[in-house]
C-alpha cells in the first residue's frame, strides 16, 4: 500500500447546531442513552384522495426494553404543528393501508406477542380484530374495500420430508451428507388468501400454491416471499420469493453481481386469485419495490434494473447502472404484459418506493431526487415530465421520506445533527413548515458540530465525509480519531440512524473530545466509475478491500497532514462487509490503528468457509479459488486466517445471535463459532481481543438496551484506548482490570518487536 503523497484534504463546514445554552457550553453532551431514546417517524402514508396521511412514530423505551408505536392521522392542509388525531398506541405497528374509500387503516400489531391484522375506524376511532391468528402475520395486502386480503405466516423451523435426518430410521443409523447440503437453507413462508362475505364473515385461509415459471414446480412453502400486494379489485397477487432463474439470465451483470456476493434474488410473479395460475411478473432477478398498483387494476408499477434482454438494459450496461440501488420505474400491463419504462434512474433515496400518488386520470407523482417530486404524463407508451415541485432546501436539508398528491409535498425532515419531524410544504411557499416535534429533549443537548471533508486516494479516487468534531474543537489542537467505515451521507445521526448499526456511536464518541469520520455519497456516485480505479494485480475480489484501506489511509494521511488528528491515536470500526476491509487493513495498512471494531462482520476466513452452507463458493471467488492447491497462496496473503501474527492492534469483536443462544453445551451458534478462529488464534498470540455476544439482536440492533450497551462499549473502548481515560463507573471495574491486563498484553508484544525488522507503531 503506497503512502497517500497525492492526498488533497479541505474542509468546510457543513453544520453548527448549537442552542445559546449549547454556544455557552452549558448544555449536556451526547450519550449513549440520549441515542437510543431517539424517535424515529418509521411510516407516511397517504390516503387515496390525497386529502389525509397517517404516519407512525417508534418510540423506544429503555427501561423496559421495548419500542413503542403510535400511529397518527393528519390532514395535509392542517399546517399547525399538532401531532393529530393519535389512533393508537401498541408494540410494532406497522404495515399501514387505507381501505374502503379513506374511511378505515388496516395495520399490523403486536397482541400479546403475536401481530395481528387490525382495522381501524377514522370516523369513531373504534379498532377491531379483523380475523384471529395464533402465529405472527408477517405482512398483508388488501383490495380497495378490504373484502380480500392476502398475507404471509412463517413456517416452523422443522425439518420437511426429504430432508437427510427428518425419518427416524435415517437419525438412527446415520445418513449421507452429500452436496446439496452445501446449499443455502432459507427461511420459507406460506402465503394465504381470504374473502369477506356479504355478512362480515371471514372464509377459511386458503394456502397460494406459486408454479415456477421455469421448472413450472409448484410449492406453497416460498423462500423469504416478501412485498406482498394484492390488485385493487382483489383479483392478482404480486409478491417475489427465492427461486431458480433460467441460466441465460446469468450473462446479465447485476445477476452476476447477485450471485457473486452470495445475495438472495427475489423473483417478482403473479397469482391469479380465480385460476390459481402463476406468471412471471417482470423479467429479472429481483423488484426493489412493492407492485403499485393502478386505480383499475390492470397494471402496476415497479422499481427493477432493466428486463433481461431488453433495449433498457443494453442502456443500463453502457451506463454502468448495476449496482443494487441502480433502479428505473416500470409499468407493466397486467394482460399483455407489454413493459413502459416510466422514470430512468429512480434516485437512490427512492429506490424502494414506486410512485407516491395515482391520480384518476394516470399520471403517476414520483421522487425525482432529493428534494423534488415530479407529475409524470403517459403520451402512448411514452412518459415525461407534465410539472414538479422542488423543496426549498439548504445543503444539510435531507427528506428520507416523501409523500405527495401533486399539488403538497408531507415528509420527514432531518439533517445530521437535527432528528426527523414531519414537513408541509405547498408548491410556491418559500420554506417548508414543521408539523411535528417528535424530539424534544435532543434540543437540549449539545450535540457535535459536522463538516464536510474531501480527499483524494492514492489511485485518483476523490472521496467525501462527514467529519463529527468535538463541541469543544479547539483549532490547532490534535484529536484522536474513530473510523466509521460504513457511509453516512448526512442523515440525522447519533447512533448510524434508524437502521441502528452495531457498534457506531458518532455523536457520543466526538461529544468526549475526540473526531469521528465517516465516508458519505451524494446521488451522482456511481458504483461503476468507482470499481473501475481498484487497483489491478489481486486475486479474486481482493481489490475490493485494498480500494477501502487505501481511502481510510488517505483519509488519515490528509488530516495529519492539516494538523487535525494525532496519527497515533486512530480507531476503526468495521461493520458487516466493511468489517472485512477492516480486518485487511490491520495486517495490511500502512496505518498503524490504535484500536479497532469488527461489527457482526464478514471475514472470508477458513471458518466461514468450512462451517457456513454455501459459503465455499463465495471464498473461492474472492481468492480465485480454494484454500488449497495453487491459490492457497492468496488466501496466505489476503485471509485474516493466515494473518493474525500480523495484527498488534487492540480488537473488540460484536456478534450477533438472531435469537439464537450460546447456552446449550457443544452446541456453539455458527456465527459466534465463526469469530473463535480470531479471538482464539490472537489469544494464543497474547494480543489484545474482547468478544461480546448479543444472542437476541439481528444485523441491526432492534432493542433498547442492546442499542445503549454497544455505543457504550465502543465508546469506553476508544476512551480506553486513544484517550487513556476510564470512566468512574463503579459497575465497570471489572471491564478496566481486564482491559488493563489487555494493555499489558500490548505492552509484551511491543517490546517483542524491538530489534525486529517488523515494524512499530509510530
Amino acid at each position: 500500500m503506497r503512502s497517500a503523497s497525492n492526498c488533497i484534504f479541505c474542509i468546510g463546514l457543513l453544520l453548527n447546531v448549537m442552542s445559546s445554552a449549547s454556544a455557552m457550553g452549558q448544555a449536556p453532551g451526547v450519550t449513549p442513552r440520549d441515542c437510543a431514546e431517539v424517535k424515529y417517524i418509521t411510516g407516511l402514508w397517504m390516503n387515496t384522495g390525497g386529502t389525509e396521511v397517517a404516519y407512525t412514530v417508534k418510540s423506544p423505551n429503555v427501561d423496559k426494553n421495548v419500542n413503542d408505536y403510535q400511529l397518527y392521522v393528519k390532514e395535509v392542509s392542517d399546517a399547525t404543528t399538532s401531532n393529530g388525531k393519535l389512533l393508537m398506541t401498541g408494540i410494532e405497528i406497522s404495515d399501514i393501508q387505507w381501505l374502503d374509500n379513506d374511511r378505515r387503516i388496516a395495520l399490523l400489531i403486536s397482541i400479546g406477542g403475536v401481530k395481528k391484522l387490525v382495522s381501524v375506524d377514522l370516523k369513531t376511532g373504534s379498532d377491531e380484530l379483523v380475523f384471529p391468528t395464533e402465529t405472527n402475520i408477517d405482512s398483508f395486502s388488501m383490495d380497495a374495500r378490504g373484502e380480500t386480503v392476502v398475507y404471509s405466516i412463517s413456517d416452523p423451523a422443522v425439518p420437511s420430508q426429504g430432508v437427510p435426518g427428518s425419518a427416524k430410521d435415517q437419525t438412527a443409523e446415520g445418513y449421507r451428507i452429500f452436496e446439496k447440503q452445501d446449499g443455502l437453507h432459507s427461511a420459507t413462508k406460506s402465503v394465504y388468501l381470504r374473502h369477506r362475505d356479504a355478512g362480515g364473515k371471514w372464509s377459511s385461509p386458503q394456502v397460494i400454491a406459486i408454479e415456477n415459471p421455469f421448472t413450472h414446480l409448484k410449492t406453497s412453502h416460498l423462500e423469504y416471499a416478501r412485498m406482498l400486494s394484492l390488485s385493487p379489485n382483489g383479483k392478482k397477487v404480486f409478491l417475489a420469493y427465492v427461486t431458480e432463474a433460467p441460466k441465460e439470465w446469468s450473462k446479465n451483470p447485476f445477476v452476476q453481481l447477485v450471485r457473486k456476493t452470495f445475495a438472495l434474488n427475489g423473483l417478482p410473479v403473479l397469482f391469479d386469485v380465480d385460476s390459481g395460475k402463476t406468471d412471471l411478473a417482470f423479467k429479472m432477478i429481483e423488484a426493489y419495490s412493492k407492485a403499485v398498483w393502478s386505480l383499475d387494476s390492470r397494471s402496476f408499477f415497479i422499481n427493477s434494473h432493466s428486463p433481461i434482454g431488453s433495449h433498457w438494459e443494453t442502456d443500463d450496461i453502457r451506463d454502468g447502472l448495476i449496482s443494487p440501488a441502480d433502479v428505473n420505474m416500470f409499468k407493466v400491463d397486467v394482460g399483455s404484459g407489454a413493459v413502459e419504462e416510466v422514470y430512468r434512474q429512480v434516485p437512490r433515496i427512492a429506490y424502494h418506493n414506486g410512485p407516491l400518488f395515482l391520480l384518476p386520470n394516470g399520471d403517476a407523482v414520483v421522487r425525482a431526487g432529493g428534494n423534488t417530486i415530479m407529475r409524470l404524463q403517459d403520451i402512448k407508451g411514452e412518459w415525461s415530465e407534465r410539472d414538479h415541485i422542488s423543496l426549498p432546501a439548504q445543503a444539510e436539508d435531507r427528506f428520507e421520506i416523501l409523500t405527495s398528491n401533486g399539488h403538497e409535498i408531507v415528509g420527514v425532515h432531518e439533517t445530521v445533527t437535527s432528528p426527523e419531524n414531519l414537513f408541509r410544504y405547498k408548491s410556491g411557499e418559500g420554506e417548508i413548515s414543521l408539523l411535528t416535534n417528535v424530539n424534544t429533549h435532543f434540543s437540549t443537548l449539545r450535540a457535535a458540530s459536522v463538516s464536510t471533508a474531501q480527499w483524494t486516494t492514492t489511485e485518483g479516487l476523490k472521496i467525501s465525509g462527514l467529519l463529527f468534531m468535538p463541541p469543544d474543537y479547539v483549532p490547532g489542537r490534535r484529536y484522536p480519531l474513530v473510523i466509521q467505515t460504513k457511509a453516512d451521507s448526512g442523515w440525522f445521526t447519533c447512533d448510524s440512524g434508524p437502521q441502528h448499526d452495531p457498534s457506531f456511536a458518532p455523536q457520543p464518541i466526538a461529544s468526549s473530545g475526540m473526531m469521528y469520520l465517516a465516508r458519505s455519497f451524494d446521488e451522482n456516485w456511481n458504483m461503476q466509475q468507482e470499481m473501475d480505479k481498484r487497483p489491478a494485480g489481486y486475486p479474486g475480489g481482493i481489490s475490493e478491500a485494498v480500494q477501502q484501506v487505501d481511502i481510510w489511509d488517505s483519509a488519515v494521511d490528509a488530516l495529519d497532514k492539516r494538523g487535525l488528528i494525532d496519527p497515533s491515536k486512530v480507531g476503526i470500526i468495521g461493520f458487516s462487509r466493511t468489517g472485512w476491509y477492516v480486518e485487511l487493513a490491520l495486517f495490511h495498512s500502512h496505518i498503524h490503528y490504535a484500536a479497532a471494531t469488527l461489527s457482526d462482520s464478514v471475514q472470508y476466513s477458513l471458518s466461514e468457509y468450512w462451517l457456513i452452507p454455501g459459503f465455499a463458493h463465495v471464498g473461492d471467488e474472492m481468492y480465485g479459488g480454494p484454500p488449497y492447491g495453487k491459490t492457497l497462496e492468496n488466501w496466505q496473503k489476503y485471509s485474516i486466517s493466515f494473518n493474525l501474527d500480523k495484527i498488534h492492534t487492540p480488537l473488540l469483536m460484536e456478534v450477533m445471535g438472531y435469537t439464537v443462544h450460546d447456552d446449550v453445551p457443544y452446541s456453539i451458534p455458527i456465527g459466534l463459532a465463526g469469530r473463535y478462529e480470531i479471538r482464539r488464534g490472537l489469544e494464543s498470540l497474547g494480543r489484545p481481543v474482547e468478544l461480546y455476544y448479543y444472542p437476541d439482536e439481528g444485523h441491526q440492533l432492534d432493542h433498547p438496551r442492546a442499542r445503549v450497551a454497544t455505543m457504550q462499549r465502543n465508546l469506553d473502548w476508544y476512551r480506553f484506548w486513544l484517550q487513556g481515560y476510564e470512566d468512574g463507573d463503579a459497575s465497570k471495574k471489572e471491564q478496566y482490570e481486564r482491559w488493563h491486563a489487555l494493555k499489558e498484553l500490548q505492552e509484551q508484544d511491543f517490546a517483542s518487536r524491538v530489534g525486529t525488522t517488523e515494524p512499530l507503531p509510530q
